[in-house]
């Protein structure tokens, strides 16, 4: 369950590569992309794991989570050789790679991979040409900071988990313990040692355990805004 929870927030929040909401499909099986899109599934050799009904933004959606029985290095040299003009973001463990589609659509991997394993897993998720609806309600169990604006919420009715980011003009610091703040009037306890607005997340839980929540927040010093995630699953 956690790996799912970091791959999310790592895929929607720390590897942007288009600023547009981009809907989610099944990573096999997709009728709207071309046969060109499908080999890249083909490539990598993916075992399904499971596939499940999401909303985003107010849409109905499908996501598909796949293992792959390579090594990440091979796994992203396979797609260079197949898309070598394919923008994509690396870091020590993880690949978010975008790949165009004849169709107008463009197909989002991203792979998560593991120290010392052969193994990785794979998200795959198809941007349709025109976005989604940017503007959307907050859900009510997600705190919302001062001055914060939604981006995205995304839905999990069958793991009964809701998942949202939004921008802040604020620098992090500010979010995240306005964010701490929050959670903390309103019965949440921090899973980890001692949360602070030094660090950059954190886990809580609520109701004996039965609940967690994921947060988690990025600066941008440049500009000096951030942009914060936030994950409830309901255990129970």
């Amino acid at each position: 369950m956690r790996l799912f929870v970091l791959s999310v927030i790592l895929f929607l929040s720390f590897f942007p590569l288009h600023a547009d909401i981009f809907s989610l499909w099944p990573f096999r099986g997709n009728s709207s992309a071309s046969a060109k899109g499908d080999s890249v599934t083909d490539i990598l050799e993916p075992q399904k794991l499971w596939q499940e009904k999401i909303v985003i933004n107010g849409r109905n959606m499908e996501m598909g989570v796949a293992l792959v029985d390579r090594t990440l290095k091979d796994a992203l040299r396979l797609l260079r050789i197949k898309y070598p003009d394919a923008p994509l973001a690396v870091n020590s463990n993880s690949v978010l790679f975008e790949i165009p589609l004849e169709n107008g659509f463009r197909r989002r991997i991203f792979l998560v991979g593991f120290d010392g394993k052969d193994t990785i897993v794979q998200f795959t998720m198809d941007i349709p040409q025109t976005g989604l609806n940017t503007s959307v309600p907050w859900p009510s169990e997600l705190p919302l900071p001062p001055g914060a604006t939604p981006v995205t919420v995304m839905k999990f009715p069958a793991r009964k988990s809701v998942y949202g980011t939004f921008k802040s003009p604020y620098d992090k610091q500010s979010v995240l313990s306005d964010l701490l703040k929050a959670l903390r009037s309103d019965g949440w306890k921090s899973a980890g040692e001692a949360a602070s607005s030094a660090a950059s997340g954190d886990i809580f839980l609520r109701n004996d355990g039965s609940e967690m929540m994921v947060i988690g927040t990025m600066q941008d010093d440049k500009t000096g805004t951030s942009r914060g995630t936030l994950y409830l699953r309901r255990l129970k």
